[in-house]
């Protein structure tokens, strides 16, 4: 059974007040978690709760649609990693089965004029859009979102470099075209018969920078304690989950934690069906970013842990490792 909740909840409002103590205390607030456990939750955020509950609406309503139709989009013929992964796409855990999940991916919606497009840089370029008939208001309410979230994603960034003792604005040079990621999440209720160790999505790190991720009400999120412990991670209504990615552990010297994670299926209750659905905003620097330790990381003591890496490169290898089933 996962431990006792204990992850920390953060309130923003002061960080985004403009008082400058408020705003240190908050990034100190973040720093303490980023370095005990890389997960927090961050509520005082800013994002309408309408436009949340929008966004579920319409991501319900997508996965509602027959499997053949939903397959109009499947990710494999964007050749971008863009569009709907159905259940058993990927799996997150390396050797163990594949996820009771299915998503649909949007990134930076990009045109053949794009200067990464021309120069052929992997995983960039259009995205897949449902047909607006089947799903109205798809692509205006997750544009919408992803906006909302990008701003709340800088403000992130700049409270983790105070955190660090760096200026303000240090993150701001490796987000110059960077590569977010929106990922719509559905869990089915779970199968009676599965793989022994099968679950919706397997133990893993996020692979970037950070990641913010909006849940219902369902549960099922556990994060990995440094006791070796996972602790449940439930939603809090109207908060955000932030955590870590690899990126950032690189980034501070393994000072911060990218931290193991999971999510359970629902199973349901008194022969009901259960479902999960959630919002995950991976955060990703530019793609030629080169990643190394930050200055106050690392010294004649304590050399950099990690040689320096494209953030690009790494995104693109950890989803060469985890699809698992072509279409």
């Amino acid at each position: 059974m996962p431990a006792p909740v204990s992850l920390p909840v953060i309130d923003l409002t002061g960080s985004r007040s403009g008082d400058a103590a408020a705003l240190h205390d908050c990034a100190a607030q973040i720093a303490a978690a980023c370095r005990e456990h890389g997960f927090f939750y961050v509520r005082g955020h800013g994002i309408a709760q309408g436009l949340i509950d929008d966004t579920f609406a319409l991501s319900r309503r997508f996965f509602a649609l027959p499997e053949d139709v939903k397959t109009r989009w499947h990710i494999d013929r964007s050749g971008i990693q863009r569009g709907f992964d159905p259940v058993g796409w990927q799996v997150l855990d390396p050797g163990k089965p594949a996820d009771l999940k299915e998503s649909f991916y949007l990134g930076v919606d990009r045109g053949p004029d794009d200067a990464l497009v021309r120069a052929g840089t992997p995983q960039q370029g259009p995205n897949q859009w449902p047909d607006e008939q089947l799903v109205p208001g798809f692509k205006a309410t997750t544009q919408a979102y992803e906006a909302a979230v990008r701003q709340l994603g800088h403000h992130l960034m700049g409270l983790i470099a105070l955190g660090l003792k760096l200026p303000r604005d240090h993150f701001e040079s490796y987000l110059r075209d960077p590569m977010p990621i929106l990922r719509l999440l559905h869990y089915p209720t779970q199968p009676a018969q599965v793989h022994d160790g099968q679950i919706g999505c397997g133990a893993h790190t996020d692979w970037g920078a950070l990641t913010l991720l909006m849940q219902d009400g369902a549960g099922g999120l556990e994060v990995l304690g440094a006791d070796g412990r996972w602790i449940a991670a439930p939603p809090i209504a109207g908060s955000y989950v932030v955590n870590l990615g690899d990126l950032m552990q690189r980034w501070t010297n393994d000072r911060y934690r990218s931290t193991l994670h999971r999510v359970h299926s629902p199973a349901g209750r008194d022969g009901q069906a259960g479902e999960r659905y959630s919002i995950a905003y991976f955060f990703e620097i530019d793609y030629h970013a080169r990643v190394s330790a930050l200055p106050g990381c690392f010294d004649a003591d304590d050399p950099p842990h990690h040689p320096p890496i494209s953030a690009g490169d790494h995104i693109v290898e950890m989803y060469r490792r985890t699809t698992v089933a072509p279409a």
